[in-house]
């Protein structure tokens, strides 16, 4: 940084994925300054044609050297020309314009200007590496003094952050701190939006890290001191706040930092993410149960977020009645709430309908749906089939050895996908699918396809089972002869090493089986379980007694991080959410991946009603 000691710091935060760019005033002035002035130029959509030849642009030469008149009047219509263009929409025609005047103009008067021009064109584009070169040969170019430098360097910080690039808090600290007003005030506006999508760690490390800035610093400042004021610890919230008050904070960030020392903090807080939830107040009593123990998991999400210094939030409930067109009108409901995702539906049948009713980005994150609709995009579930589980089963059948099966699975939709995502990893892993059986869920007998695995004799059969089925159908394996068959190994699905399986089935019928599992050991069930137990006990004093809230819990504390990561915009929230891995819920440790969220799980052996991990 100029003049300043400078120190790294965050170099691993920030993504494309994560930034929250801001609609700034300046990316639609044109910055031109005409000879003799220093006002903003601005441009419309649909310029009128210049009367007459427009003014040389008053600005440095990309290069020394020497600049002619009529070289500095075609600078100028160029340049005027791609404001125009990049207004207009035409992102391409603008870059074009701006690379013309640097191949034949470089030495002319105002010819600089190009610069910040394709800086901002190829930012539209994506084309991150021409417009971070072309901002920092702008700002290299002019003096520190110039009004337009501090422009530049905010830009550029935006830029680095866009484009996934480490230091873009450093290259925020190096806006001047003389900057002119209004480009100050839109430095506060992007610090604050910055600061909101921190981890309270990462805040707590830039604050004593990075430059004393009296204008940018106490942004940071006063959001750690909000978190710590949500956290409980005022003496920590005061002295931070004071800290703040002891530079130059602009007038928003100065009365923030009052409230918070005056104890008026919650006046000053502004809902920074509506979370929307759809689901049934109506049905049979299972489903109103179950939806109430999502709406708790929900509520203790919440809690938690405030709890950890998370920036505010409120919950936006629609009651979808297990109706399709119900559902409709909820989601349109909540669009306008201007929720930032949505918990639910519970149903698989109602999912699609709520996503085709969207009419913009907002995430739907269903805790229960097990099939999604083909093809949609922004709709997720926690307990859909998991591609994960069938690639981890596979490479556990493999690394036992057996390289011939049979796959015995029902034929529901969701079953038959989880046995199709076994089979296609196991056979790009060299394994042979002999043959491929089913039966209709629910039935009360698998004798015909049993049979035919002890005519053919595999080396290994593998079962995808409901969990409801397993206790009628599993003790027929040994009934039919299956597990008698000489040097047969016995596999099966995620379904199979369940806790109420394993609870309640006899160990005669899942001893010796492999399967695989997203909880870390038997009874947990995910690395966030001890604290969503403990969260949820200490607010609603009372004893957790079904895993079911956890789901609610665990869908809105991934659109809330997300919500967080993708600065409280339904685009953002999606974007970020998308880029989630390893999430430590309560559910499991979670990753989104090719549109779905999946769990990271643990090949496991069956015995004695426990599961005993595989070495690796």
């Amino acid at each position: 940084m100029r003049g300043s000691n400078h120190v790294e710091i965050l170099h691993s935060v920030g993504s494309r994925g994560a930034s929250f760019r801001l609609v700034r005033t300046v990316g639609a002035l044109a910055l031109l300054w005409s000879a003799g002035a220093c006002a903003l130029v601005g441009v419309s959509a649909d310029p009128p044609a210049p009367a007459e030849a427009p003014a040389a642009l008053d600005a440095p030469p990309i290069r020394d050297g020497v600049s002619r008149a009529e070289e500095a009047m075609l600078v100028a219509e160029l340049v005027m020309e791609g404001e125009a263009l990049l207004a207009d929409g035409n992102a391409s025609g603008a870059a074009e314009r701006a690379r013309a005047v640097e191949a034949r103009y470089a030495e002319a008067d105002g010819s600089s200007l190009a610069l910040w021009l394709l800086a901002r064109a190829a930012r539209e584009l994506e084309e991150w590496d021409e417009s971070l070169s072309a901002i920092e040969r702008f700002a290299d170019i002019l003096p520190e003094a110039d009004p337009r430098f501090a422009e530049a360097k905010l830009l550029g910080a935006e830029l680095i952050r866009e484009s996934g690039a480490p230091g873009w808090v450093e290259a925020l600290f190096e806006v001047p701190p003389e900057a002119e007003p209004h480009v100050l005030e839109q430095v506060d506006e992007v610090a604050a939006a910055w600061a909101r999508q921190m981890e309270t760690f990462v805040l707590r490390d830039l604050v004593v890290e990075a430059p004393r800035h009296p204008r940018i610093l106490p942004v940071f400042l006063v959001e750690l001191s909000i978190r710590r004021h949500l956290a409980g610890d005022e003496a920590e919230s005061r002295r931070l706040a004071e800290e703040a008050m002891g530079l130059a904070p602009g007038e928003e960030m100065a009365s923030r930092a009052t409230a918070v020392l005056e104890g008026r903090v919650d006046e000053e807080l502004v809902v920074s993410a509506v979370l929307g939830a759809v689901l049934p107040e109506s049905g049979s009593p299972a489903v109103r149960q179950l939806a109430q123990e999502i709406r708790d998991g929900i509520e203790v999400a919440l809690v938690v977020n405030e709890s950890n210094g998370g920036f505010p939030a409120q919950l936006s409930f629609m009651d979808d009645g297990g109706d399709p067109s119900r559902v409709s009108q909820a989601i349109a409901t909540l669009e306008q709430d201007g929720v930032v995702g949505v918990v639910g539906p519970l149903m698989d049948p109602l999912v699609g309908p709520a996503g085709q009713a969207r009419s913009n980005s907002i995430v739907i994150l269903s805790p229960t749906a097990r099939m999604l609709p083909e093809g949609s995009e922004g709709l997720f579930s926690l307990t859909g089939v998991d591609p994960e589980a069938g690639r981890v089963l596979a490479e556990a059948v493999l690394d036992q050895g057996v390289r011939n099966v049979v796959v015995l699975h029902a034929s529901s939709p969701e079953v038959s996908a989880e046995a199709r995502w076994f089979s296609e990893a196991f056979q790009a892993g060299g394994g042979s699918i002999t043959r491929t059986l089913s039966y209709s869920p629910g039935a009360a007998s698998i004798q015909g396809p049993l049979q035919q695995v002890v005519q053919i004799r595999p080396d290994g059969l593998v079962l995808f089972v409901p969990q409801d089925d397993i206790p009628r159908l599993g003790p027929q394996i040994a009934y039919y002869g299956v597990d008698d068959l000489p040097n047969l190994r016995l596999f099966a699905g995620e379904s199979w090493s369940s806790e109420p399986i394993l609870e309640g089935m006899s160990t005669r019928h899942t001893d010796g089986f492999i399967s695989v599992s997203a909880r870390t050991s038997t009874g947990d069930f995910g690395p966030g379980w001890d604290a969503f137990v403990v969260a949820y006990e200490e607010h609603f004093r009372r004893t957790l007694r079904s895993p079911m809230p956890a789901l609610g819990y665990d869908a809105a504390r991934l659109l809330l991080t997300a919500a967080r990561l993708g600065g409280g915009t339904p685009e953002g929230t999606r974007r970020a959410l998308e880029e989630i891995d390893d999430f430590p819920g309560a559910t499991g440790q979670l990753s989104v991946r090719d549109g779905r969220i999946q769990r990271s799980y643990v090949p496991v052996r069956l015995e004695g009603g426990r599961m005993i991990p595989l070495a690796p």
